[in-house]
């Protein structure tokens, strides 16, 4: 018994594989590693610039979000003084 050999968690007994790893090598037999590789890195690691763009895209939804919760604590508000103006014009 031993440890896969690409994911170093899993424990094998026949193979150096464990099952997932398995399906992970033949992708790269049939595809190529060069393609797998490429591929991974265009679709799970991130440049600079596209960690930027993905903390500006959280701070604007920050942003929204708290402008929309004060908005939502604010509208009853705004009308009850509407409310009392009227009754003051009345």
């Amino acid at each position: 018994m031993f440890n896969c050999y690409l994911c170093e968690k899993e424990s094998c007994y026949t193979s150096w594989f464990c099952d997932d790893c398995r399906k992970i090598k033949n992708i790269m037999n049939v595809y190529g590693k060069e393609d797998v590789l490429d591929i991974l890195n265009k679709t799970c690691l991130r440049d600079n610039k596209q960690v930027g763009y993905k903390i500006d895209t959280i701070i604007k939804s920050n942003a929204l979000k708290k402008i929309e919760q004060t908005k939502n604590e604010l509208e009853p508000r705004l009308e009850q003084m509407v409310l009392r103006k009227k009754k003051n014009l009345n």
